[in-house]
């Protein structure tokens, strides 16, 4: 990994070189399995007894093998039919029914899920070793397809974005949210389990280039916002407050405006250089015209991904947004996730609360309900009980004006 210094070093690179080192992903040619109960939650094992769980890592992932499945980190196996009825998936291990709880008896209904390409515990092993990790395609193509929808790119480019928040448009936006590997990782990276979304989640569609725009400058992400706002000015150590989920709309390619970063530069514990373009120059108008673009060159990395693709991260790392080269938009879904102490970037409840009243609320399972509610409601729990935080907007209406009076006198 280059360090800080080295990363100083390049900045004789000229600013608008597009040369930066390319990691590409090429679609996976296998994928786990999941057993899905008709709540959402997961069929997993020790390899002695099976259950069920809210939570995806290594014990809740099956191959498919013959007749039936094998369980990828025990190798116990269970044997399948389908329920001609409702097209349930039924399993048996040794002659006996599995229930819906896990349990041998009466026979349970299942349904067989997309998972990832590789087990959960090698991806938080890459992950801890190197600040970041690539799901690649771990999303279901159906997922896929309802966020290009409210994106309006690819194979619908030429639909007109709604101007509602996308997560009531779609339950494909919620399901991308409550996405399980993730949040397992993320998790367990933050070593908690008590995590909240910075923002409500929402979509992008970046366009062509014009050659003109101002554009991205270098940053890392909320909450410490190096190069925007340095709202975190020292560094946390192993104290993550930060974890970031740039998922792949639509592909992610070197001429699309796949996303620039310096990976491993979470470990530097410093911003990015100023001579590099940061975030709180680059948006300044007519910097682009007088200065030139942000640095692209050979000490930065690029990521080229599938559609459906998860890139997770330490929001430490430095990074901006890519360029659009070609005629088609590129859709990205970008989401902050920090720990339950951190204050989010811009309330939730509002979005959460329109979300409760729509039809996609209805197009999820209890348990991806479960999930977006923890990271979408803010809450007080202490002596009085459990109580929901949200904006008061008397008192933000009087936060306001004197902000405003100062402003004037000052």
């Amino acid at each position: 990994m280059a360090t800080a210094s080295a990363a100083l070093e390049s900045r004789h690179q000229p600013a608008g070189e597009f040369n930066p080192r390319v990691t590409t992903f090429e679609r996976p040619a296998h994928h786990y399995s999941y057993l899905h109960t008709p709540d959402g939650d997961w069929l997993a094992s020790d390899g002695e007894t099976l259950h069920v769980q809210e939570h995806v890592d290594d014990a809740a992932l099956w191959d498919v093998a013959g007749d039936g499945f094998v369980h990828a980190a025990t190798g116990l196996k269970l044997s399948a039919s389908v329920d001609q009825t409702n097209g349930a998936c039924r399993l048996a291990r040794n002659g006996v029914a599995v229930g819906a709880d896990g349990k041998l008896g009466e026979a349970g209904d299942f349904a067989v899920g997309h998972g990832p390409e590789q087990l959960p515990s090698e991806s938080l092993r890459i992950l801890r070793e190197q600040g970041w990790v690539a799901l690649t395609c771990i999303l279901e193509p159906d997922v896929v397809d309802g966020l290009q929808q409210v994106g309006c790119v690819d194979a619908y480019e030429s639909r007109t974005p709604v101007r509602e928040t996308p997560l009531v448009q779609h339950p494909a936006v919620a399901k991308m949210t409550a996405e399980p590997v993730s949040l397992w990782l993320t998790r367990q990276y933050m070593h908690t389990g008590d995590i909240r979304l910075g923002h409500s989640p929402g979509i992008t569609a970046l366009t062509k280039d014009d050659g003109e725009r101002e554009v991205q400058g270098w940053h890392t992400d909320f909450p410490y916002l190096w190069g925007t706002g340095d709202r975190v000015p020292l560094p946390s150590g192993d104290l993550v407050l930060g974890m970031q989920r740039n998922v792949c709309v639509s592909d992610f390619t070197r001429t699309n405006g796949g996303t620039l970063f310096k990976l491993g530069s979470h470990a530097t514990a410093a911003p990015p250089p100023e001579e590099w373009g940061i975030s709180r120059h680059t948006y300044r108008k007519g910097h682009r015209a007088k200065f030139g673009l942000p640095y692209s060159g050979p000490e930065s990395d690029l990521i080229e991904a599938p559609a459906g693709t998860i890139i997770l991260y330490d929001a430490r790392t430095w990074h901006r947004a890519g360029m659009n080269f070609t005629e088609n938009k590129r859709g990205a879904q970008i989401q902050a996730i920090i720990p339950g102490f951190i204050v989010p970037f811009m309330d939730t409840s509002a979005t959460y609360k329109a979300f409760l009243a729509s039809a996609a609320y209805h197009g999820l399972t209890e348990r991806e309900r479960r999930e977006v509610e923890r990271l979408m409601v803010q809450k007080i729990v202490g002596p009085a009980g459990v109580f929901a935080i949200t904006i008061d907007e008397e008192l933000t209406e009087r936060a306001r004006r004197r902000r405003d009076d100062r402003e004037s006198l000052y």
